[in-house]
């Protein structure tokens, strides 16, 4: 199943994975307060862990918000110092022309990938693109759980949507979703993202399910101000475009929030969550190197690191992540690349939007 989903109490075993740097001034408490990475060491990761060090490199192309990058990053070199992270922030379809031509070729690229691009890295799996994961963590924590496809994709929601405020245009904040009928929020006061690309139609359709089956209709007589992305619509409630956003990212609004800007929000009691995928292609140069960076983000070193404003399916941790009390539902990845559906749930959203 592509599409787990469960209640993420603090307790819980399985949760799911959200990514937030420190937001310290120097990171050092989150890193002190980071549990040791102590995987069981058989002679085979032994091997492998020696021959990661020999490579001394990892490249990882990844959408994965900056802040999320840059705490996985520093967790992983402070833990690996022989082993540097080369992070590169890429759009889909570059990268998917560039893993296109890295295995064709045989160009040194990418040794890690995280990506949202559902349908292509489904048929590149099944055409035998990626490689097994073989570490200890992976294999102690993830083997068998809704969280792990068939040993070579780790699925993590590295974007935990919330829902934020201007702090000067609407001091009171909100609870919940239910209060974005309140009147003194209609005409372009709310901010809300168009249902294109499928991935947003399916937080639309989390809205329906989840809390009102005529959500869309009543923010749309609300008169919403729609926007192309959660980016562009978080630095519009940043800016004071609007007082509210529907769709924003835990992670960047602690890091809007960090650097000055009149923004706070609230964990909803069920909050969507966007599914990203990790894998290692199998035109990997660092090929150990590989399996050490993925092994270290699956353990609760790397989950700590990574998930700080969110979940983990890791037990260790996930006590100590920021919405230890949602329940947290993934992307529904098969209604995403199911075209029939999203055709038809777009043209219902664009004529309720007048469109």
């Amino acid at each position: 199943m592509r599409s787990p989903r469960l209640l993420g109490l603090a307790s819980s075993a399985l949760t799911v994975a959200l990514v937030l740097s420190a937001c310290g001034d120097d990171g050092s408490d989150e890193a002190a307060d980071r549990p040791d990475y102590r995987p069981e060491i058989s002679s085979e990761w032994q091997a492998t862990l020696d021959q990661a060090d020999d490579e001394g490199k990892v490249t990882w192309y990844t959408v994965a918000p900056q802040a999320s990058v840059d705490a996985l990053v520093e967790a992983f070199e402070t833990e690996f110092p022989d082993i540097e992270v080369e992070a590169r922030k890429m759009g889909s379809a570059e990268m998917d022309a560039a893993l296109e031509a890295e295995r064709s070729t045989g160009a040194e690229g990418a040794d890690v990938v995280t990506s949202v691009n559902f349908g292509t890295v489904y048929q590149r799996q099944a055409d035998g693109w990626y490689v097994d994961l073989e570490g200890p963590s992976i294999a102690s924590g993830w083997a068998g759980t809704e969280f792990l496809d068939d040993d070579q994709i780790v699925s993590a929601p590295l974007g935990l949507l919330v829902l934020g405020w201007n702090t000067q245009l609407f001091p009171d904040g909100l609870e919940s979703y239910e209060d974005l009928t309140n009147p003194d929020l209609g005409d372009g006061a709310i901010g809300a993202v168009r249902p294109e690309p499928a991935i947003h139609a399916d937080w639309w359709a989390f809205m329906e399910e989840n809390y009102d089956p005529d959500f869309a209709s009543k923010l749309a007589d609300q008169k919403p101000a729609l926007y192309p992305s959660a980016f562009a619509l978080q630095e519009a409630l940043a800016a004071g475009e609007v007082a509210v956003g529907t769709f924003v990212s835990a992670t960047d609004m602690e890091d809007l929030k960090a650097k000055g800007a009149p923004v706070d929000y609230v964990v909803p009691e069920k909050a969507w969550s966007a599914q990203n995928l990790f894998f290692i292609p199998e035109s990997a140069t660092h090929s150990a190197a590989a399996q050490v960076f993925m092994d270290f983000f699956a353990s609760p070193t790397g989950q700590l690191a990574a998930a700080k404003s969110g979940y983990s399916p890791v037990a260790e941790v996930s006590g100590e992540t920021l919405g230890g009390g949602s329940e947290v539902v993934m992307t529904d990845v098969d209604r995403v690349l199911d075209a029939d559906w999203y055709a038809g749930y777009l043209a219902d959203w664009k004529s309720l939007f007048g469109e």
